[in-house]
């Protein structure tokens, strides 16, 4: 049974490793240890891992927490690569949604992803995300879903 906790430092080198694996870099902004240590300070941030069977499969990172408009972004969402393919995402975006809507009380949750990344598209579309808008200039779709 897979669940999800708070991120915490000691979970940061598993995760900043994944983050340079290859189909992941590609898809990804700004990331490090830095990044991650900035998101764990922030209090408009939720960094939360999930586990399965006691081992860390995955992470998620939930920013404008204190909006106080009820929206919340999916900033971040990466799956182990080694775990990739058997509804790991898929149970990761799950869990990162209810986080939102249940333990912060958002109205709806958004997230950008490159044009070209299909596949998280298709996963998001799948679980009820729809396109809202597009950022040309950096190539990216904004996509928005409501519980």
């Amino acid at each position: 049974m897979s669940m999800i906790r708070p991120a915490t430092a000691d979970d940061l080198p598993l995760l900043t490793a994944w983050e340079g694996d290859r189909d992941t870099a590609a898809w990804l902004g700004e990331t490090g240890l830095a990044w991650h240590e900035h998101s764990l300070a922030d209090p408009d941030q939720d960094h939360v891992v999930a586990e399965h069977d006691g081992a860390v499969t995955g992470f998620a990172v939930l920013a404008g927490l204190n909006g106080g408009d009820g929206v919340i972004e999916l900033r971040r969402m990466v799956v182990d690569p080694g775990r990739r393919g058997p509804g790991q995402g898929r149970a990761l975006l799950r869990a990162a949604l209810a986080r939102a809507y249940e333990h912060h009380g958002a109205g709806r949750v958004w997230l950008d992803v490159r044009a070209a990344n299909r596949r998280a598209q298709a996963l998001y579309e799948s679980e009820g995300f729809a396109v809202t808008g597009a950022v040309t200039a950096e190539d990216l779709i904004i996509m928005s879903h409501r519980r």
